[in-house]
């Protein structure tokens, strides 16, 4: 068992505890630009309350955009809480490894340095609702109406009309519409929705950068473990597909461009096309304000030149004396001259463009809801980190290094750390089972059809203690031992015989009572539930060993879940 040891000569590249502490720390920042974002974008939206117009059409539109937006914050809710996981998955493998090198000293009395754990959102945060665009009772909206029909009047007739045009916005099909949307503020919500964006793609391009940071360019399994890792940082799996529009598998090297990276992708895409839908919905709301305007200035008029006898507004003092003695006539009168056909067909015009910006928003949540389930929580990239760092302070060599704090080796039959021998000959013990919710339990059963069943430990924490304790097993270290013998034997007899290939069979397996390993979702629930299958608790661990010649053991876990036990 191998503990830390320097650098390969030659290798020109050398990543330290101090520069994984470092990166950390910048994760860090990211996870708050983050946060930060999304309560900037919040403070924004607050400011165009009650804009939204009235009517189903527009209901419908508001209905539609609080429900994308507050997926939407779920999801980067959880992409925040994702980040945070990094950060202290750095810190916590670059003190592991201080810890083991000072233990290896020769002096045996060098202390540790030890970085402090950054102090991160652990959990999603929870945002504030999105703010709804739906606009009060008409008689919030009549007097600003009124005024509005009244531009161009004389000021002496306005103030006569203006009483008696209180009801005039309920004629026809208008009163199922108005008050009509405030365009200007819409407008200005369009723009609101961009701005995440922005943030987001610059946090993405800032966590590859620091993650490139401490990965050899010319080492293709490290690079390739680089990209993975980024990638699985916004929702890849190794079970991935394609899914809503996105690619969910995990990127690699050799990949096209900067990789796949959905969840960040859905984030930003839903802020363009909200952008668009609200720039869409603002549009027509002006388009209808202006036929409405026409329409019935046209009929105001009209209803004037008639009632009064008079060709002009020139003799204010005979036709204010003609309005007063008419009173309510005025208001029938525009009524009589209001184009209903006309207003009809602009109000059916108007639903149908709005029913059109609802299905637009209603069309982005299938990729919300996959980057809702898909998200990582901060446990399981909390683990992948402390893989992905271990193997790095090790320049992703070929060989067991044991970093666990307050464990000895030497008083193991077989010390496994899982984090420093993750991806080590395809073992992945650490991203298919650490951390996962019961959702991405259920949705690893539909995308990876071979699968009996899927299952998570709760943190690689636990993940590590079952796996040691199983392999610790008395009598399955003397399964271990016979095992190796076994395949030493056939090494001998048989100078053509490939030991890589072997792997223990049976698995191994152990029970721990009155305790949950990890929670599991089998084939036969899925079957018959589909994603509404329900998880359980597990008591079980399985673990698989395949042989690896030249290692110390010569075996590494391929992998380790919580199971229902012996078959």
């Amino acid at each position: 068992m191998a503990g830390p040891t320097a650098p390969a000569q030659g290798s020109g590249f050398d990543v330290t505890p101090s520069q994984l502490n470092g990166v950390a720390g910048n994760v860090a920042l990211q996870q708050n630009m983050l946060h930060t974002a999304a309560n900037d974008f919040l403070y924004d939206l607050v400011e165009y309350m009650d804009c939204g117009g009235y009517g189903s059409a527009a209901q419908g539109v508001s209905t539609a955009y609080v429900t994308v937006g507050n997926r939407f914050l779920e999801v980067w809710a959880r992409s925040v809480a994702g980040v945070g996981g990094v950060a202290v998955g750095f810190v916590t493998t670059a003190n592991n490894y201080s810890r083991a090198e000072a233990a290896s000293h020769p002096s045996g009395t060098a202390p540790p340095v030890q970085f402090p754990v950054p102090k991160v959102i652990d959990t999603p945060p929870k945002y504030q609702q999105i703010t709804d665009l739906r606009w009060g009772d008409m008689d919030d909206y009549s007097s600003g109406f009124i005024s509005w029909l009244m531009e161009g009047v004389p000021d002496w007739a306005a103030d006569i009309l203006r009483g008696l045009l209180h009801h005039v916005g309920r004629w026809g099909k208008a009163a199922d519409i108005l008050p009509l949307p405030d365009y200007l503020e819409i407008d200005k919500i369009a723009l609101a929705w961009l701005r995440p964006g922005f943030a987001v793609t610059q946090v993405d391009s800032a966590l590859t950068g620091l993650v490139g940071s401490i990965s050899d360019p010319n080492n293709g399994e490290w690079q390739s473990a680089m990209r993975q890792f980024v990638s699985s940082l916004w929702g890849t799996t190794a079970w991935g597909t394609s899914t809503a529009g996105y690619q969910w598998k995990h990127d690699a090297a050799g990949g096209q461009g900067s990789g796949s990276h959905p969840v960040m992708g859905v984030l930003f895409d839903t802020t363009q096309e909200v952008s668009q839908a609200m720039r869409a919905f603002a549009e027509s709301a002006a388009k209808m304000r202006q036929e409405v305007w026409r329409i019935y200035k046209k009929a105001i008029r009209d209803a004037l030149a008639e009632l009064t006898d008079l060709p002009d507004f020139d003799d204010a003092k005979r036709i204010g004396k003609k309005l007063l003695g008419l009173g309510k006539e005025v208001a029938i009168g525009i009524t009589l001259k209001v184009d209903t056909a006309a207003i009809n067909r602009a109000v059916s015009t108007y639903e149908i463009e709005l029913r059109g910006v609802e299905s637009r928003l209603n069309a982005l949540m299938p990729a919300l809801d996959e980057a809702y389930r898909s998200a990582p929580t901060f446990q399981s990239e909390e683990g992948r980190s402390q893989a992905f760092g271990a193997r790095s302070l090790n320049d992703f060599k070929p060989e067991h290094r044991f970093t666990i704090p307050g464990q000895d080796p030497d008083n193991m039959f077989y010390p496994i750390d899982l984090a420093n021998q993750e991806g080590l000959y395809d073992s992945h013990p650490v991203d298919k089972h650490v951390g996962l919710t019961d959702d991405q339990l259920r949705q690893r059963l539909r995308d990876q059809a071979g699968a009996p069943a899927a299952s998570s430990f709760t943190d690689l924490g636990s993940a590590q203690r079952y796996t040691q304790a199983t392999i610790e097993d008395i009598d399955n270290a003397d399964r271990i031992s016979k095992w190796i013998e076994s395949v030493e034997k056939k090494i001998q007899n048989n100078p053509n015989y490939d030991p890589n290939k072997s792997e223990i069979q049976p698995p191994l397996y152990l029970e721990f009572p009155n305790e949950s390993t990890g929670r599991s979702v089998s084939r036969d629930d899925y079957a018959v539930d589909g994603m509404n299958a329900q998880a359980t608790d597990k008591s079980w661990v399985q673990v698989r060993l395949i042989y690896k010649d030249g290692l110390v053991p010569p075996f590494i876990v391929l992998t380790a879940m919580p199971h229902n036990g012996k078959p």
